[in-house]
């Protein structure tokens, strides 16, 4: 055994300073709710048996795992993304690890033969590895890689090595393998980087080393909420009445929140699945997050603000359903208004103002220091007096309220805040450019419907928002410091998904936020998805599950995929449907997926020239990202999406847990695909060369790659940077698929 590959017998220490102001946080959650004894599902051995770990061990352990976690999902993105700057990784076989032929490897002095022996021994799930070469710093890592999936999609397995390329002429001629040490975490790739000129400049480089470190701590505090929620899951099963079968009212009965829906959103641990900071949240502590963050709480404070109507712009959609936002809060929170008129001054009249729900920790954060002058004139007037509960959803600013005796109506609308709070690459405030829009997408989108009657896609209405908006500047504000007050002081009004037709008209049917299909189930310790699976199995009757999970896979793309692309090719509307944004509509029972909805509709983008064939129109905000630039901008937004994001994340969890051929379920994909477009030939006056253009960009052999990683190191927020990738909706990008 070579001393890389030998157990690290040092004791497990803390790092970083992000991991340091963790720990604290970390013991206090797990003692606090009396696991501190406990061995979760992730928990190695460190001696002594199945002894009971303190939490203090608990939290030791789970930071091992989130160091190499996100270092995966950092070397992914260099591999996959192909950085400017960052000579090119190469992958080579297992079996014959054949030294690349290029200028990045001519300083390499060792061949395949002693490469394979210096990382001996492999994790036996290993195919490939992948090579990735740092001149700069005489380095190659090696990645363990287990699979390759659609879209070149990478699974790697186990320690990530560092090879030295530097060699004496004594270890050459002695033909011995080269000096080789584990990658100890993110940062150091984040170093190795920085010597090749990846990064924009140095402050960068210190930005991203900050922002990997911050997402181990955090993801490692993540991880111990999944034993707290598999002891909540196993107590609420043995009070239960009756045993079920079906694989997600576990779920609902046992993880707290404000509605069924809600519940799933709180087990998704692990963040954005292919980002090296999916875990960041900039500006919160590691309490703020024990505070705050879905994976802990079920519930959040949410408070109000009022704001002189002549300093705030409100937004409703067209129509019978166009109340604005403040007389929907009015609507939802009993007491609400008394407590306005209790909190504005004495001469002030309550008419004058429009009331914006604020998340706590902006509330107690951001409004007492960025509107200090206006709430000591009174033109903004927090509500201390009224608050409300609610669960936070997964991109955290979102909250459901818990039910009230306003609840008549139906379920209570979700609110979507502003926080100011940094996730993966951008700040989560809410601009005037959503508030604006927001209502006037929700008019647009119901246009459509009412027209196309879609029978398995419904879009989530967000019909009234409102934000502040100083008056007397150069309005419409699309930067500056009014365009920073109004992001921060902003929210916006979305339907319940339970109350969309597609739910509630439907028997026993949930809307399961399709992140969490991948995510562990707390019942089980598998993902959800192959619970979903192995009760289809039982209720089709199939013979094995490899069977159930491609009938599965074509149950899910049949109610996914076409009608998206028939909005996409008919009226020039491209949904951001990845896996945050959609909601899969299952028969509880049956685990049979009947429809999706998608949410957030600041994401889409809208083709004028489309839409205007049927007499629609959509003028959006100044700046706003919404007006489609071109057909490339919709199928960038829709196929990487959809396809990339969504589709691809599924199925590659679906191969690897399943005996699936992964090849079979892009087929079954693609013909879904086909037969959308030869609907809309059928069905619709779209021009053919409309829908062949739409067809050729989705089928093309090699597609376009949103380079999430290759985008931070260069500091981009919202300019894409983009690589290639093969397209397993062709057979050229599905036999290189690995088979199972």
């Amino acid at each position: 055994m070579t001393r890389s590959n030998q157990r690290d017998c040092t004791p497990l220490r803390l790092r970083t300073s992000a991991e340091r102001n963790a720990f604290g946080a970390a013991v206090c959650y797990l003692n606090a709710r009396g696991n501190g004894g406990d061995r979760g599902r992730d928990g190695g051995e460190t001696g002594g048996g199945n002894r009971a770990v303190s939490a203090e061990e608990a939290f030791l352990e789970a930071l091992e795992f989130a160091r190499r976690e996100i270092l995966h999902r950092f070397v992914h993105g260099v591999l996959r993304g192909r950085p400017a700057g960052v000579p090119t990784a190469r992958v080579v076989e297992r079996e014959s690890p054949a030294i690349p032929d290029t200028e990045a490897f001519e300083r390499t002095a060792f061949d395949g033969t002693q490469l394979l022996e210096a990382v001996t021994p492999l994790p036996t799930t290993c195919r490939q590895l992948a090579l990735l070469p740092f001149p700069a710093s005489e380095t190659v890592l090696v990645a363990p890689i287990a699979r390759r999936h659609g879209y070149d999609r990478y699974r790697l397995v186990g320690p990530v090595s560092r090879l030295s390329t530097a060699r004496s002429s004594e270890s050459v001629a002695n033909a011995r393998p080269p000096s080789v040490t584990r990658v100890s975490g993110p940062g150091e790739l984040v170093s190795l980087l920085e010597r090749e000129g990846g990064f924009s400049d140095a402050s960068q480089a210190d930005r991203i080393r900050e922002e990997v470190a911050e997402s181990v701590a955090n993801l490692a505090l993540a991880r111990l909420a999944r034993g707290v929620h598999a002891r909540a899951v196993e107590t609420a099963a043995e009070t239960a009445e009756t045993a079920t079968d079906s694989p997600v009212e576990p779920i609902e009965a046992g993880i707290a929140a404000a509605d069924d829906a809600a519940a799933f959103e709180r087990i998704v641990t692990d963040g954005h699945p292919f980002h090296p900071a999916g875990k960041l949240r900039r500006g919160m502590t590691a309490a703020d997050g024990l505070a705050y963050a879905p994976e802990f709480t079920d519930r959040v404070d949410l408070r109000f603000v009022a704001i002189e109507r002549d300093a705030a712009l409100e937004t409703r959609a067209r129509g019978a359903d166009g109340e604005s936002l403040t007389a929907r809060l009015f609507g939802l929170f009993d007491g609400l208004e008394a407590s306005l008129e209790r909190a504005i001054p004495g001469s002030a009249d309550a008419a004058a103002y429009a009331v914006v729900p604020v998340h706590p920790f902006q509330y107690h954060r951001t409004v007492p220091e960025r509107y200090a002058r206006r709430c000591a004139s009174g033109r903004i007037v927090p509500i201390p007096e009224c608050s409300r509960p609610a669960t936070p959803q997964l991109n955290l600013r979102t909250v459901v309220p818990f039910e009230s005796e306003r609840t008549a109506d139906g379920p209570l609308s979700h609110l979507k805040l502003a926080i100011d709070v940094q996730t993966t690459n951008v700040v989560r405030t809410l601009s005037p450019q959503a508030v604006a829009n927001g209502p006037r997408v929700t008019a647009l989108v119901r246009e459509i419907t009412e027209r196309e009657s879609f029978e398995s896609l419904g879009i989530v209405p967000e019909p009234a928002a409102t934000c502040y908006y100083p008056p007397g500047g150069s309005q419409p504000y699309t930067a500056g410091d009014e365009f920073d007050d109004a992001r921060h002081l902003s929210a916006l009004v979305r339907t319940n998904p339970l109350a969309h037709p597609l739910v509630a008209g439907a028997d026993d049917a949930i809307p399961v936020v399709a992140s969490s299909l991948l995510a562990e189930s707390p019942a089980t310790g598998r993902p959800l998805v192959c619970d979903l699976i192995e009760r289809y199995a039982t209720v089709t009757e199939a013979t094995t599950i490899a069977e159930a999970a491609l009938a599965f896979v074509d149950a899910y793309a049949g109610v996914v995929v076409p009608e998206q692309l028939r909005l996409l090719t008919t009226y020039g509307v491209a949904l951001e449907s990845h896996l945050q944004n959609s909601l899969v509509v299952f028969d509880r029972d049956r685990a049979r997926p009947i429809g999706t909805l998608v949410r957030d509709l600041g994401g889409i983008r809208v083709h004028g020239g489309r839409l205007g064939e049927h007499g629609l129109s959509f003028t959006p905000y100044p700046d706003s990202d919404l007006d489609a630039d071109g057909e490339r901008d919709l199928h960038k937004k829709l196929y990487y999406a959809l396809f990339q994001n969504h589709l691809a994340e599924l199925v590659a969890t679906i191969a690897a847990e399943t005996a699936v051929d992964e090849r079979a379920c892009w087929a079954r994909i693609r013909a879904h695909c086909e037969r959308a477009f030869e609907q809309v030939r059928a069905e619709t006056a779209v021009p053919d060369a409309r829908v062949r253009r739409d067809e050729r960009a989705l089928f093309a052999e090699r597609t376009t790659h949103k380079a999430l990683t290759a985008m931070r190191l260069r500091g981009k927020r919202h300019e894409y940077v983009t690589s290639e990738v093969s397209n397993p909706l062709t057979p050229a990008g599905r036999a290189v698929i690995d088979p199972t």
